[in-house]
């Protein structure tokens, strides 16, 4: 018998042992004995074998710091998807809710032009503050009640109309055009996008050189930059602003000849420099003239005033000055006596999107 063949015989015979069978130790003593000269100074055992593998099998685990490691990676690996994921949902809530009032729009429009049940149809929208914003489908020349009411969802709010406002959007029989309008809806992360409908009845809708907010007069009250149909453009930098404001009290403001066609009679408009100081006229249909700077009407040594426009941020700020209606404020940060904040107490600013 080799030396190879009497490992292999007593560690089988070894392996019968853990039957309890007392011959078996008798004939791997006697074997033993027999083969010592061939055995290795330390014999071939097998629970020490086992032992061994066991300790091997110990080293190949995980230790608790690196468990630790790994559930911690795990866990932040999970929180930023998770942020993402809700991030771009809620970023992707305002564009499928922009998408939805416009399908509504044509709704209507397409009703009209079918001139179902002798009507002609519109759109309702109303910022409440009783049960949320809402819009509506109506019938008829003048809204009195919706046919069907559809709500914004959690997140998202009428910036025009404004607080407590409504606009209504008609479309005419036959053909579908409208007297126009333009609403706008804000959602997380301060983005806003504006829905227009023009007069011959085009649907449109973007988030790009929207103006939004009120300016403040303690005379003529709160004046509307995003009232719907007034188009207030403001440029990147320098360039022309256009379109027009709205108050209750004041009528429409103009801030350029263009927007009331009148360039040939008249020569006014409002300019931005590459900074976003504001200068120039504005016209007022009931008030008259309104300077947004202390040099175009040439008081810089008695009244140091002007408005701005933040060009990171869009936000107006300062004064503009009207003859018949005093300071006109456009934002609560400067808005107080001595320009003190009192966006505590009224809360408004104009700002570009």
């Amino acid at each position: 018998m080799t030396k190879e063949e009497a490992l292999i015989l007593i560690a089988f015979l070894e392996g019968h042992l853990k039957t309890g069978s007392p011959s078996l130790r008798d004939i791997i003593k006697y074997l033993e004995r027999k083969m010592e000269p061939l055995l290795p100074v330390e014999r071939y055992d097998l629970d020490k074998k086992e032992k061994e593998d066991s300790k091997k099998d110990l080293k190949k685990g995980f230790t608790l710091l690196e468990l630790i490691l790994v559930v911690a990676i795990t866990s932040i690996l999970a929180t930023v998807g998770i942020s993402s994921y809700v991030n771009h949902s809620r970023s992707k809530l305002l564009d499928t809710t922009s998408q939805e009032v416009v399908s509504y729009l044509r709704y209507a429009q397409h009703k009209s032009m079918a001139q179902e049940g002798g009507n002609q149809w519109g759109i309702h929208f109303e910022n409440s503050d009783a049960g949320g914003d809402f819009y509506g489908l109506y019938k008829g020349i003048t809204y009195s009640g919706s046919e069907e009411t559809r709500y914004l969802p959690k997140g998202i709010s009428f910036a025009t109309p404004g607080d407590n406002e409504t606009i209504d959007i008609p479309f005419y029989k036959l053909i579908g055009d409208s007297m126009g309008g333009r609403i706008v809806m804000c959602g997380y992360f301060d983005e806003c996008v504006s829905i227009t409908v023009s007069s011959v009845g085009l649907i449109s809708y973007g988030g790009s050189d929207m103006v939004i907010g009120y300016a403040w007069n303690s005379r003529a009250g709160w004046i509307n930059f995003g009232y719907s149909g007034g188009n207030v453009f403001v440029p990147d930098g320098a360039g022309e602003l256009s379109g027009r404001a709205h108050s209750k009290n004041l009528g429409w403001v103009s801030l350029n000849c263009i927007s009331t066609d009148s360039c040939e009679s008249v020569q006014y408009k409002v300019s931005s420099d590459a900074d976003g100081n504001l200068s120039g006229w504005a016209w007022s249909e009931n008030n008259g003239w309104i300077s947004f700077n202390c040099s175009t009407d040439d008081s810089c040594d008695n009244y140091n005033y002007k408005v701005t426009m933040n060009q990171a941020t869009g936000d107006f700020d300062g004064y503009a000055w009207s003859q018949n209606l005093g300071w006109i404020s456009f934002n609560c940060a400067t808005g107080g006596f001595g320009q003190k904040n009192i966006c505590d107490l009224y809360n408004y600013k104009v700002q570009k999107l």
